[in-house]
């Protein structure tokens, strides 16, 4: 039985997009540019590892620990745009990929001057796979510090350069892109457009965001506050992650990111 706080060992992800300041804050030996830090993954195959907080003993993967928590938590730094892409929802996951888990997620964004490019409008989307053309059917919305945007399964959107974000999504790992501006990197256009013609969704933003839920999980702002009961907690100095199991209560003081299913 858990009767303590866990913290998570991180996986790295090399991105070609990525920002060496997370090589240098997580002094990695890493020689590419780290893109992604994978906070909390039950991933198979990218699983952070659970240790104790005041024991130090290693508990284990989420997996073994959290069987129904199909929750992933990233923390993303980017130095160039990512590729235009769209993630299925549950349903075409289930046709597409076999796989149970959609990926509908939400960027809570660390730093000002955030960027995405992102749209609605599946029928110019479709179009612009066969011209290229990205400038009509994508909007580009700035983000800053505090600022929250959900991005559910079916929304084409990539994120921009010069972006910090912590990323909460479904525990899929499912990315199509429909364009990666000029980089040499598979492109997934058949799949994406049927995730285009079989879904209709809408972007959220949350300005200055200190509580946002959806059907898939939680994020809240939290400061000098006791919690008890499961919860994925980001120090928001250090990046620091430390997870509650149901019965075990903790103290955080500072500020963190509260993330729940």
């Amino acid at each position: 039985m858990l009767n303590e706080p866990l913290i998570t060992k991180p996986f790295f992800s090399e991105k070609v997009w990525g920002n060496s300041e997370l090589n240098k804050i997580f002094k990695t030996d890493i020689k590419e540019t780290v893109g992604e830090v994978w906070l909390f993954s039950p991933v198979l195959g990218k699983e952070t590892n659970l240790i104790g907080l005041k024991s130090g003993k290693n508990y284990g993967k989420p997996s073994e620990i959290f069987s129904e928590i199909d929750l992933l938590l990233k923390l993303i730094s980017t130095s160039d745009k990512l590729s235009v892409q769209v993630h299925p929802d549950d349903k075409m996951a289930k046709i597409l990929e076999n796989q149970n888990n959609g990926k509908s997620e939400a960027w809570y964004f660390l730093e000002n001057n955030g960027k995405i490019k992102v749209s609605n409008k599946n029928k110019d989307i479709i179009k612009s796979l066969d011209t290229e053309e990205w400038n009509e059917s994508l909007e580009e919305v700035f983000l800053d510090k505090g600022d929250l945007i959900f991005v559910p399964a079916g929304t084409v959107h990539a994120l921009c350069e010069g972006s910090t974000i912590l990323e909460i999504q479904q525990s899929s790992d499912v990315t199509y892109r429909l364009y990666d501006w000029g980089r040499p990197r598979e492109i997934h256009v058949e799949k994406a457009k049927k995730v285009l013609e079989n879904i209709e969704t809408s972007y959220v933003i949350s300005r200055k965001c200190e509580n946002f839920e959806t059907k898939f999980f939680s994020v809240q702002t939290i400061k000098n506050l006791k919690r008890k009961g499961f919860g994925i907690y980001v120090n928001l100095k250090t990046y620091e992650t430390i997870v509650l199991s149901e019965n075990v209560e903790y103290f955080f003081e500072g500020e963190y990111i509260e993330f729940k299913k």
